[in-house]
């Protein structure tokens, strides 16, 4: 018996298919950024923002740098202290740490600055905590906020604030 052969035509479809684009993808990493603002207030929805590790750039001018730190809205109680290094300025200050001059700006490059704080919420109206710290003196006046909204009455929330003087 034969076997019949059978033709087999192949259809080839073109390709409407675009060729890929070629992008270039830029990054850059840095390993510690100075943060100028941040929002006031704690927006709705957001995590609590009760820490800070960042920068302070200094010059080498004989300039001071001066320091203000508010704690706690009109209702609120807090116990904080703030060190230089291994300095103690203030201990177990209850409110706000008054502007005052913490060095020149040439002496500041490479000291740690710390900033504990325990804020109770003690108001009856809200249940948001904050703690503001103004920088002022070096090459840019900063302010930090930091806010977190307790859960209830009577609750407290503790800041840790940690800034490094630097001279680029």
């Amino acid at each position: 018996m034969a076997k019949s052969k059978k033709s087999v035509r192949k259809t080839t479809k073109k390709s409407t298919r675009q060729p890929a684009k070629k992008i270039k993808i830029v990054t850059e990493t840095k390993t510690r950024a100075v943060t100028i603002a941040m929002p006031a207030a704690e927006p709705v929805g957001t995590p609590a923002n009760t820490t800070l590790d960042t920068l302070y750039i200094v010059n080498a001018s004989s300039n001071d740098v001066t320091l203000e730190v508010n704690a706690g809205a009109a209702g609120q109680t807090s116990d904080m202290t703030v060190r230089l290094d291994n300095d103690i300025i203030v201990e177990n200050l209850a409110g706000d740490f008054q502007e005052k001059a913490i060095g020149a700006n040439n002496q500041l490059n490479g000291k740690k600055l710390s900033i504990v704080a325990t804020i109770a919420d003690t108001s009856g109206e809200t249940n948001l905590t904050s703690l503001t710290i103004h920088l002022k003196g070096g090459v840019t006046p900063v302010v930090f906020p930091l806010a977190k909204t307790v859960d209830n009455d009577g609750e407290s929330a503790d800041y840790l604030c940690l800034i490094e003087f630097f001279k680029p």
